[in-house]
């Protein structure tokens, strides 16, 4: 279902571990600890696998023309007698569930909560869905991270999305632009106004990740330039490419994608010249940084092109998706909080998912050194 980009070149990063002239970026370097958090928040498990104290608000928001998903650390105890918040696949594919009910999915959020606002500023992660998905593909993803102390935003991308595909074919694909919606995104966390008017003074716009899946991945491989960003996280995609901002990589793969396939992945990861990290996920297809298999074969729906892939991940011959989004799960915001939290906790434990999780394949490197004590 969610195609890489063809032609994806993977660039050599040119970065360097101090991003500025006298000091090292907050949580940037090789010993986050040495750094106070710039927020405050509540104490979270030192499993990043683990959710978090806070239950997650969620909100559709429309920014710049965009159909965007937000989710964000809520007041305790607000969700208190609220039923959970649903995906609606009729949204995506119109008319293969005439039954409302087998339409929707459950995601572990709740509407409108009110936003915590005894804590923060809250660090901030994008994230980029890939070719015939949508905003809300990972939201197992999304509400994990918002749990622990990110407010998340994730925006349907017109003209790569599932519907797109669906009734226009591959040709929908030239009216895309990814990297432009997402600049779209950032360019609204860093003077919250509007709809996102509830978030002003409690979110870090210095601190953001990037996400991205397959396409999406490839949508923010050059965005490591942009105000604020610190981490890049590629999933199912390529590489890096130069960034004055960025800080830490981290590089995902599964190890039975037949699309991003795992000499594509790390060769992706040898090209990044920043702090990196390399995660390679067993028994795992394309589809294992999605929530969208359940809906995949629950559907009857004829996805013509994407057929094949939307496949890739979903089946019993693959890892069970429960424990592949945890592996995700502890693995990318393990690297988030290292550099947005400046959390040391979360650097020891990323370098122990291969012991923690049998068959992960796992790499780090440090930044290169810049020569001025700084590293």
């Amino acid at each position: 279902m969610v195609l890489l980009q063809k032609g994806i070149v993977l660039l050599a990063v040119m970065a360097a571990a101090c991003l500025l002239t006298t000091a090292c970026v907050p949580g940037g370097g090789d010993d986050p600890g040495t750094n106070e958090p710039a927020s405050r928040l509540r104490e979270v498990p030192d499993d990043p696998g683990e959710k978090g104290p806070w239950p997650v608000g969620s909100r559709t928001v429309t920014i710049s023309g965009l159909k965007t998903g937000v989710w964000y650390p809520a007041l305790p105890g607000s969700e208190a007698g609220k039923p959970k918040d649903w995906i609606d696949t009729r949204e995506y594919m119109p008319g293969t569930h005439p039954d409302p009910d087998l339409a929707k999915f459950q995601i572990d959020a709740y509407k409108d909560l009110p936003l915590d606002t005894a804590y923060g500023p809250y660090p901030v992660i994008v994230f980029v869905h890939g070719t015939g998905a949508y905003r809300t593909a990972s939201h197992a993803l999304f509400t994990h991270w918002a749990s622990r102390g990110f407010v998340v935003l994730s925006a349907d991308n017109p003209g790569i999305m599932l519907g797109d595909i669906m009734s226009g074919g591959c040709g929908a694909l030239l009216s895309a632009d990814q990297a432009g919606d997402t600049r779209k995104l950032l360019s609204a966390l860093r003077n919250p106004s509007g709809a996102l008017a509830f978030l002003r003074d409690r979110i870090a716009a210095d601190r953001i990740g990037l996400g991205g899946h397959s396409a999406g991945g490839a949508a923010i491989s050059g965005l490591g330039s942009e105000s604020g960003v610190k981490v890049i996280v590629p999933m199912a995609a390529g590489g890096v490419d130069n960034g004055t901002e960025v800080a830490s990589v981290l590089v995902m793969g599964g190890m039975a994608d037949a699309v991003a396939r795992p000499a594509t992945v790390r060769r992706a990861y040898n090209s990044v010249n920043v702090k990196k990290r390399l995660v390679l996920i067993p028994e795992s297809g394309h589809m294992a940084f999605c929530s969208i298999c359940p809906i995949i074969t629950d559907t009857d729906a004829d996805l013509g092109p994407l057929a094949g892939i939307a496949n890739d991940g979903c089946g019993p011959q693959y890892m069970d998706p429960e424990l592949s989004t945890r592996i995700v799960n502890f693995a990318v915001t393990a690297v988030y909080e290292e550099t947005l939290m400046s959390s040391r906790t979360a650097a020891d434990r990323i370098d122990a998912i291969a012991a923690r999780f049998p068959g992960v394949e796992y790499a780090y490197e440090p930044a290169p050194s810049s020569g001025n004590g700084c590293d």
